[in-house]
C-alpha cells in the first residue's frame, strides 16, 4: 500500500461527513465524495508517480502540489480510478507557468480552464466527443473537470469572495471539459497534432476561457464561405465587438457544420483564415465614441500586434488619417484560434466560448495507464 503525508481527519460517529466538508470550505457549492485512504489508495495505483512527488508550487497559496493531492481530489469529484491520468495531465496543464493560474483566477473576467481532450483515452475512459458533448450526463467530462477546478480551490486556493475575484462568474467554474470527436472530422488534424502531439498520444490541452459557451446557429449555408463567415461574426463579438480580442478562443464545429466545411475542401486552417477576414474592421471602426464603447484611443501604444507598421498619432497627437483606415484583426495571430469538432450528428450549430484577456493555452500529453 502506498504511503502518503496527508493529513488524516476523523470525524465524530454522529457527524454528518458531507456536512463536515462542506463546512470546512472544501467543496465547490455542491457535495463531494469523501476522500478516505481506500478511496485515494486506489486513485494512486493508476499512475507509476511517487505519490510525495511534488508537482508543482501553485499560487496564490504558494501551495506544493503533490500526486497525492491530486488523487485527493479526484475522488472528491468523483473520479474513477481510470481517470486518474488524465486529472494528473490537465493539473499540469494549468501548473504550467505559461497558463498563468494566478491571474486567471484573480481576474474579475472571471476565467476557467476550458479541457480539451484527444487521442485514444477519450474511448479508453469514455470522454463524450459527440451528443451534449458540452453539457451533462457524462461522467467522465463532468469528474476530470472538476477535479482540476477543485485542486485550483483546495491546493492553490482560488476562493470566491477571495483571491478568485469574478464578477459574475459561468458554469466553466464547476467544471468543463470533454472530447474533440476526431473520427467524425478525418479531413481536419486534430488539435493536439496541431500542436505537434503523434495521432496516436493521448493530449489534454487547457485553454482559459471567461464565459460560454455561445451557440451560432446557421441551419442554411451551403457553401463553406458563407458558413465560416457566419461563424466569423459571431466570433467578432467575443469579449466585445468593438475590440481586438487579447486571448485565445475556443471553436467547437459541429458535425454538420463540419460537413459544410469538408463539402468545399477547407481545412481548419482556412476556417481560421475566414474568422479573421469577417472579424478585421478598419481602426475607425473600432474606436470608442459618445455612441458606442470600443477600442479606448489610450490603448493604442500599448497593442503593436494588432496596429499597422506606421506612427498611429502625428506632431499634434492626434490619430494620423491613414492609421484611421488600416484594417485591425480580430486575433493578432491565426493561432489563436483554437478549432474542434464535437457535438451530436444532428444539428447546425456552432458553439463559441469567450476568451479571456493575456492568457494562453498549455497541452500536456496523458501518460499509458499502469
Amino acid at each position: 500500500m502506498t504511503t502518503g503525508r496527508a493529513r488524516r481527519i476523523t470525524i465524530a460517529a454522529g457527524d454528518d461527513v458531507d456536512e463536515f466538508l462542506f463546512d470546512q470550505g472544501l467543496t465547490d457549492g455542491l457535495p463531494v465524495v469523501p476522500p478516505t485512504p481506500e478511496r485515494v489508495e486506489r486513485m494512486l495505483a493508476e499512475t507509476r508517480r511517487d505519490p510525495l512527488e511534488e508537482m508543482a508550487v501553485l499560487p496564490p497559496n504558494l501551495a506544493p502540489l503533490t500526486v497525492e493531492k491530486v488523487a485527493i481530489n479526484a475522488v472528491m469529484a468523483g473520479c474513477k480510478p481510470e481517470y486518474f491520468p488524465t486529472v494528473l495531465a490537465g493539473v499540469e496543464a494549468i501548473a504550467d507557468e505559461r497558463f498563468g493560474l494566478h491571474g486567471v483566477g484573480a481576474t474579475t473576467m472571471g476565467g476557467s480552464p476550458v479541457l480539451i481532450v484527444n487521442g485514444p483515452v477519450r474511448e479508453r475512459i469514455g470522454v463524450n466527443c459527440a451528443q451534449n458533448a458540452l453539457g451533462q450526463g457524462h461522467r467522465a467530462n463532468a469528474t476530470i473537470g472538476r477535479a482540476v477546478r477543485l485542486v485550483v480551490r483546495n491546493v492553490a486556493g482560488h476562493r470566491p469572495g477571495g483571491t478568485e475575484r469574478a464578477t459574475i462568474g459561468w458554469p466553466g467554474k464547476y467544471t468543463m471539459c470533454f472530447g474533440e470527436w476526431e473520427e467524425r472530422a478525418p479531413t481536419w488534424r486534430p488539435l493536439h497534432v496541431e500542436r505537434g502531439f503523434d495521432p496516436g498520444d493521448s493530449v489534454i490541452t487547457a485553454v482559459t476561457q471567461s464565459g460560454g459557451p455561445s451557440q451560432m446557429i446557421d441551419e442554411s449555408s451551403r457553401s463553406a464561405k458563407a458558413l465560416a463567415g457566419s461563424i466569423g461574426l459571431k466570433v467578432r463579438g467575443q469579449q466585445h465587438p468593438r475590440k481586438p480580442s487579447w486571448g485565445e478562443v475556443v471553436v467547437v464545429v459541429s458535425p454538420e457544420h463540419y460537413d459544410t466545411l469538408a463539402a468545399d475542401g477547407w481545412s481548419k486552417d482556412d476556417l481560421r483564415r475566414r474568422i479573421q477576414e469577417v472579424g478585421r474592421r478598419p481602426l475607425r471602426d473600432l474606436l470608442e465614441s459618445d455612441q458606442l464603447g470600443g477600442f479606448p484611443r489610450l490603448w493604442l501604444d500599448q497593442f503593436p500586434a494588432f496596429l499597422p507598421p506606421l506612427p498611429i498619432h502625428d506632431a499634434d497627437g492626434a490619430i494620423r488619417p491613414d492609421a484611421m483606415d488600416v484594417l485591425i484583426p480580430k486575433f493578432a495571430d491565426d493561432a489563436m484560434i483554437n478549432i474542434v469538432v464535437a457535438g451530436g450528428g444532428a444539428g447546425k450549430f456552432t458553439s463559441i466560448f469567450d476568451p479571456l484577456a493575456g492568457m494562453g493555452s498549455v497541452s500536456k500529453k496523458i501518460e499509458e495507464p499502469v
